[in-house]
């Protein structure tokens, strides 16, 4: 008798799907097959796909606060009015952002995010109560200044002390990019990392200001500023990579980093488009993420998907969309180090139950059907770490309309609806 059995549904196993049964122990898938299981608690998955469990690899979840703030506006315009504004969060409009957030990736499959941002408690609070996972870093960025860095890195230590290890919690070390962040301060942070076998987690050429910055102040780009100071290992995720060279590719790759990529932002944003068919030909673990919803505004990886495929072939690189289903699974999890991400015995339980919509059929091949024809609404039921956090489309530990009152009628929003 398991847990929880998931039964009839067509399971992504090894890049195929076959109708098998799951059987879930605790937080693990404990069975995998066709026999006729029995359980504690039972989801018959008729007509539906049976996932791993989405990974956001790339975010700032409580920037659901500003969708929709700063539309139509150049980068410069648009960081300014972000910037503006991040200036009177605290950690209570933090905590109501990030849950928002943690429900609305728990309805479009995410079971797991990677998050930097400011006031993280109320983030981590936040997936306390909702039932997803999360890998949790304090943003730092210390100016140059030697005072503001040793506050960073108090701040940054403290968080993880309070949270790193608790239930369904990872913390990271997350600083900001090499144009927020002194080569010393970023070598101090790489210094702790390797100390404490913690992941860092650092935008990284994501625009060409950026690549000529670095090269303006260092002699470098920022690929090779990182490698200069031992930054680069497999314990490193890069967001965006947008404006890599033939050279930091190779970096990357040597190295064991992983990229993440975050196509929709880098639109908005007009920051280009990331070279994603090479960095995969080089042998790069290249995951996939939404960046804040301010730079997105959705926080849906089947949009980034679908994206991320049409802008790559655009580019006439022509991939097996398997791999974009990777990207949005597999490969996060496994930048970040998480035994999850695919469903096979042993793995933590972190599974997505979607129905076969309309938009799906015909089904020539269920991956192409997912890759470019999922809106993220088919998501029916979510398990993260062995337990239902949604269930028929429904958050099971947040009553969403209330949350949606709090934020409506939260001052800070200044919101009529």
């Amino acid at each position: 008798m398991f847990d929880l059995v998931i039964k009839n549904g067509l399971c992504l196993i090894n890049g195929n799907f076959l109708r098998y049964n799951i059987g879930v122990e605790g937080n693990r898938i404990a069975y995998v097959g066709k026999e006729d299981i029995k359980g504690e608690e039972k989801i018959n998955a008729e007509g539906c796909f049976v996932l791993p469990g989405l990974f956001n690899a790339h975010t700032h979840s409580a920037m659901t606060l500003l969708r929709g703030y700063a539309e139509g506006l150049p980068l410069k315009d648009w960081l300014e009015k972000v910037w503006e504004m991040e200036a009177k969060l605290d950690e209570k409009a933090v905590y109501l952002g990030a849950k928002l957030a943690c429900v609305e990736m728990l309805k479009n499959g995410i079971t797991c995010f990677a998050d930097m941002y400011i006031h993280m408690d109320g983030v981590a609070r936040a997936v306390e109560e909702t039932g997803i996972r999360a890998v949790l870093g304090y943003g730092m960025a210390d100016r140059g200044n030697d005072d503001r860095a040793k506050e960073e890195l108090r701040i940054a230590k403290d968080f993880i002390k309070r949270w790193n290890g608790k239930e369904r919690i990872k913390c990271i070390l997350t600083p900001h990019a090499v144009y927020t962040c002194s080569k010393d301060f970023l070598a101090k942070i790489s210094e702790i990392a390797k100390e404490n076998g913690f992941i860092k987690h650092i935008h990284a050429s994501e625009t060409f200001w950026e690549v000529k910055e670095a090269k303006r102040r260092y002699g470098m780009s920022p690929i090779e500023l990182l490698d200069s100071i031992g930054f680069l290992d497999s314990n490193t995720v890069l967001a965006h990579g947008v404006w890599l060279s033939d050279s930091d590719m190779e970096l990357i790759s040597k190295s064991g980093s992983s990229v993440a990529h975050c196509p929709s932002s880098n639109l908005k944003l007009s920051s280009g488009i990331a070279k994603v068919a090479e960095m995969l030909e080089k042998g790069i673990n290249v995951c996939l993420g939404t960046d804040g919803a301010a730079s997105n505004n959705m926080l849906n990886l089947f949009n980034e998907m679908r994206i991320s495929a049409l802008l790559q072939q655009l580019r006439r690189k022509f991939l097996n969309p398997a791999k974009y289903l990777e990207m949005a699974t597999w490969n996060g999890y496994r930048a970040y180090g998480i035994d999850s991400g695919s469903v096979e015995r042993g793995m933590l339980a972190d599974l997505v139950i979607m129905e076969i919509g309309q938009s799906h059929r015909p089904i020539y091949d269920p991956v192409n059907s997912i890759v470019y024809s999922s809106l993220g609404s088919e998501v029916r039921d979510v398990i993260v770490d062995g337990r239902i956090a949604l269930e028929d489309r429904n958050p099971v530990y947040v009553d969403l309309e209330k949350l949606c009152e709090e934020v409506s009628s939260f001052a800070f929003f200044h919101s009529s609806l």
